[in-house]
């Protein structure tokens, strides 16, 4: 870390409590496209669906395209320390709209493995991961599952009398999918399906991971028959306009009891939601189990964030030891 201190580090930041979470993440959509060339500048970029950051050495940060930050009261951080505890606060899980949500971790490898790790802005990055990780695994600060209990809710809620659903769809074959397979979830069905573009790899990796008996279906596939006892659940969010229009389509015509979307961005139309029993995670029934989760957590944040300040500053005296 020796230097950092002769360069100026800034940042940009917003996320779901300076805005609304559904604007951030339509607009963090717009941003992923972007994070390989902003990287190649030398821009730590971090668009998720609840936050848009970006954070470099000064001169870096000035090449931003302007319209980037157009519409929104993004937040300036300022210098290294300040910019190394904020990403070690996102790594632990107490700047999530889930507090303890661990797909954070997964997004914050990825932006950093964009990065030339030789750049001090990586070594920053890095450093600030590391104390978020140390501090959530001390605390066990880890959100359960809540995607699935929000699956298990709906399914209890709709399919009452203990009547049990027939077909279980999972439209898309992304990690939540294999995350709600592994977690049992499908077990209360006739059958389960997953509905995706690349069938064959999803084959592959159901084989890898798992012996539990599940359908594999191209997309072009889904929604041919009514279905009434079926469910839905949209688990990607990785579609194209024409993608979200067939499948709007095959929704339509399959008429599911429930679809369930799990995706930042909704992918249903509000004119076509209204003619299914649709739920996603802006709804208050998913808002009701995020209040429980971040009930529960809540007396550990302040225990988390003295962790990731003690850690900073064990970092701060030993860049101070070794400066000239």
């Amino acid at each position: 870390m020796t230097g950092l201190r002769q360069i100026e580090f800034r940042g940009r930041c917003v996320d779901h409590q300076m805005n609304a979470p559904s604007a951030i993440a339509r607009h963090s959509d717009k941003i992923k496209p972007m994070a390989d060339n902003l990287a190649a500048i030398g821009v730590f970029t971090l668009p998720t669906c609840s936050r848009v950051e970006f954070y470099s050495e000064e001169n870096a940060l000035v090449n931003i395209p302007s319209e980037v930050f157009a519409g929104f009261d993004f937040r300036p951080i300022e210098g290294a320390a300040a910019i190394m505890q904020r990403i070690a606060e996102i790594a632990s899980g107490v700047r999530s709209r889930i507090l303890g949500e661990r797909n954070i971790i997964q997004q914050l490898e990825g932006a950093y493995k964009r990065l030339d790790p030789n750049l001090p802005i990586a070594r920053i990055a890095r450093q600030g991961i590391d104390f978020g990780l140390t501090a959530r695994k001390i605390y066990q600060f880890n959100a359960p599952p809540i995607y699935d209990q929000f699956v298990r809710y709906i399914m209890a809620d709709r399919c009452q009398n203990g009547e049990l659903p027939d077909h279980l769809y999972l439209l898309g074959s992304s990690n939540l999918s294999y995350d709600l397979i592994e977690s049992g979830v499908e077990e209360h069905f006739r059958s389960t399906t997953i509905v995706t573009r690349d069938p064959k790899s999803a084959r592959k990796r159901l084989h890898r991971e798992t012996d539990k008996k599940v359908e594999v279906i191209h997309q072009k596939e889904f929604g041919h028959a009514r279905e009434p006892q079926s469910l839905v659940v949209i688990a990607t969010s990785n579609l194209t306009d024409q993608d979200k229009a067939d499948l709007q389509n095959a929704l339509l015509r399959l008429e599911p009891r429930t679809v369930v979307d799990l995706t930042a961005n909704p992918v249903m139309a509000a004119a076509l939601a209204g003619k299914l029993n649709y739920v996603n995670m802006y709804g208050e029934e998913f808002r009701r189990l995020i209040d429980q989760n971040n009930e529960q957590l809540a007396p550990k944040v302040p225990l988390v964030r003295s962790d990731i300040e003690a850690a900073l500053r064990t970092a701060q005296l030993d860049l101070s030891a070794k400066a000239p």
